[in-house]
């Protein structure tokens, strides 16, 4: 069950009644699609959805993998056409790419099972990319790699383990965005061509056994 919490005042003042309802129907709608394909989610997952600005600006909403069994959706209540508008074109994505972290172990709260690497994060967002295109049908802008998407991967490879984050999975100082995401969707693809599997029967496999399938050396 996917249990809609709504962080703002009990006057219902940032997220209207009809809103709600909205994002209720999607979270209903969408969880069986995505939980038989990962059966290994937690039974029961909290699902916080928050007003805000700090969200990915061409799509108007950021999701956020926090612990083993909660999600939080931030969205921005001025995007173009507000927020049922936004939860009605990305929120479904949104839920299959953030459930494929959960069950990968891939939060923010860390598991010490997935202790964190720039290898780990590329490779984890790479197949929750991977998954939430494959389910819907529809690529996000930072699962479309380029042609030079193996040079990308080669300059991941070379950082030091101090690297900073932001400039290499989401806005790097040379006007590159999503790198790391990018690099990381064509890893799984790779992976899936030379294997047969998909993001789902891949979801808890190392990231240093992706490159291998991916024809990469670590």
């Amino acid at each position: 069950m996917i249990d809609c919490l709504f962080l703002d005042s009990d006057d219902q003042r940032h997220f209207p009644a009809d809103d709600r309802r909205v994002i209720h129907s999607i979270c209903t709608d969408a969880e069986p699609k995505i939980r038989s394909a990962l059966p290994l989610l937690p039974a029961m997952i909290e699902f916080a959805a928050q007003t805000g600005s700090r969200v990915i600006p061409e799509v108007g909403s950021l999701g956020m993998a926090v612990s083993l069994d909660r999600i939080i959706w931030v969205v921005d209540p001025h995007h173009s056409g507000g927020i049922a508008a936004v939860a009605q074109k990305h929120l479904i994505a949104m839920l299959a790419h953030e459930c494929h972290h959960l069950t990968r172990g891939w939060v923010i709260e860390e598991n010490p099972q997935r202790p964190y690497s720039m290898l780990e994060a590329v490779v984890s967002e790479g197949l929750a990319t991977a998954f939430q295109r494959d389910i819907t049908g529809i690529t996000p802008l930072w699962g479309a790699y380029p042609e030079q998407a193996s040079i990308w991967v080669q300059e991941l490879l070379s950082l030091q383990a101090d690297a900073p984050y932001q400039h290499w999975m989401f806005q790097h100082p040379d006007g590159r965005k999503w790198i790391g995401y990018k690099a990381g969707t064509y890893l799984a693809d790779k992976a899936f061509q030379s294997t047969g599997l998909t993001a789902t029967e891949l979801v808890s496999t190392p990231a240093q056994e992706i490159l291998r399938m991916a024809g990469v050396e670590g």
